[in-house]
């Protein structure tokens, strides 16, 4: 293959690796789909485990979830027993099923992470003096980021759930 397609391929793969990272799904699952994106063909969990230089089981593992997130499908080739892969490329699909489904998830950290938080202020907030002074900055602070918090989700779904 041309050296810069080669280096294009891996910059792709690379890249879709740490996008993937960044949305709370792993490094693995980015590259996977990747490798399948950009092949004209259907691909079997051997050859992506070794382009990746990563384990068949990972590889198994991870391309299982993005068969969950419908972003990969199983496809059967004639004469062979293996499992073949091939990426959905309709990329509104790919948005929803999977950056959608990882940024909910991550919302819902966030919301369980200050509600906590906020239920801990709120037991110290009887305190005297100083810590009562410190727990109602802490509430109010914890009250901005709920806002932005809210005003995220509502947009996430606006985006992605009324289509």
């Amino acid at each position: 293959m041309n050296e810069n397609l080669t280096k294009a391929h891996d910059s792709f793969v690379e890249g879709t690796g740490y996008l993937s990272s960044t949305v709370g799904l792993s490094r693995s699952i980015g590259q996977l789909y990747a490798i399948l994106f950009l092949s004209s063909r259907p691909l079997c969990l051997d050859d992506m485990a070794e382009t990746l230089e990563i384990s068949k089981g990972n590889a198994s593992v991870n391309i299982r979830q993005l068969e969950k997130l419908g972003v990969a499908k199983k496809v059967w080739i004639k004469g062979s027993r293996k499992d073949f892969y091939e990426a959905e490329l309709d990329l509104e699909k790919l948005i929803r099923g999977g950056i959608v489904s990882a940024l909910k998830t991550r919302m819902d950290i966030i919301r369980e992470t200050l509600d906590t938080t906020e239920n801990l202020v709120r037991k110290a907030k009887g305190s005297d003096g100083q810590e009562k002074e410190t727990a109602e900055l802490y509430l109010k602070r914890l009250d901005s980021v709920k806002q932005i918090h809210h005003f995220a989700e509502e947009m996430l779904d606006s985006l992605f759930e009324s289509k």
